[in-house]
């Protein structure tokens, strides 16, 4: 793998220019930014970071749609939310693994939480401690919170439905976890794009959320030899971005993934669009050649 020393200018100086400005409506933060509420951004950060499988021009119309049936403050609505009166308004929803009983027990288990804890913050840190190496443990407990209450509201019968489960992978079952990784990314990280609004999470716990752009660009750059996009893969990755800055390993997420999505990287040497790259010289599909 490419050295670490060779990998940190490259990296520090994509991280310092990208614009992430002009890529704001192309990425699910979009969704919470809207609310400037910190009770309504983390719950919309959640469900947008749940729903954000596939790519963004499939997703948002979706997360939009939710959105708006949940009027000026979803918080408001989930606090209020009945099952059998405001499940309704979700008919109709239907996103590749999700339909409208799965947003209705998304609301429902919400609600118990809030109830319960206040807040998602105040949920999340009741599973976490600051002596944990990474985010890992307490994102296994905040997720099981989501998929142990008790939801027969929504489902009689008491099985969770596959679309609901799906919303909440636990890290122990060896996934990447990118969606609620990215969550907590926006959530902990100081700096814009992202929110800064849990401060008690140290940034440096967090773990890079691995989509199929930031699996793609680290394997190029030498961040991970790894074949399959698991949780061990996010350990590799934010192993060695730590060695680049122990308090912030994440920070680079955002640039890495809109580099590839935006098509300045094709995953193969292309000699017009990697012309002006400044990861040339730290890439495989480069290595020995001018």
């Amino acid at each position: 793998m490419t050295s670490v020393a060779r990998l940190g200018a490259p990296l520090q100086r994509l991280y310092r220019e990208f614009d992430w400005s002009a890529r704001i409506e192309r990425d699910a933060i979009q969704f919470p930014l809207r609310y400037p509420d910190p009770a309504d951004r983390e719950l919309v950060a959640l469900l947008t970071a749940c729903l954000a499988y596939g790519r963004v021009d499939l997703f948002a119309p979706w997360v939009d749609w939710v959105l708006t049936r949940m009027g000026s403050s979803p918080h408001r609505f989930i606090l209020g939310f009945d099952p059998q009166k405001d499940g309704k308004r979700f008919e109709g929803f239907h996103y590749r693994f999700n339909r409208p009983r799965d947003l209705a027990a998304f609301c429902l288990a919400s609600q118990r939480l809030l109830l319960q804890h206040g807040s998602l913050r105040a949920c999340f840190l009741s599973g976490y401690s600051p002596t944990d190496q990474d985010v890992g443990p307490a994102l296994e407990r905040f997720a099981r919170s989501y998929l142990t209450q008790d939801l027969s509201a929504v489902f009689p019968r008491g099985r969770l439905s596959r679309g609901y489960r799906h919303l909440f992978p636990l890290p122990s079952t060896g996934g990447p976890c990118k969606r609620l990784h990215l969550f907590l990314r926006w959530m902990v990280r100081r700096e814009p794009p992202d929110f800064g609004l849990w401060r008690e999470v140290s940034p440096a716990k967090l773990l890079i959320p691995v989509d199929t752009h930031v699996e793609n660009m680290s394997r190029a750059i030498g961040l991970t030899r790894l074949k399959s996009r698991t949780w061990r893969m996010a350990l590799e990755i934010t192993r060695r971005l730590r060695r680049l800055d122990p308090e912030d390993p994440v920070k680079y997420d955002f640039a890495l993934c809109h580099k590839r999505m935006s098509g300045d990287c094709r995953d193969r040497r292309h000699p017009i669009v990697c012309a002006p790259c400044g990861l040339r010289g730290v890439c495989r599909h480069w290595k020995g050649r001018r």
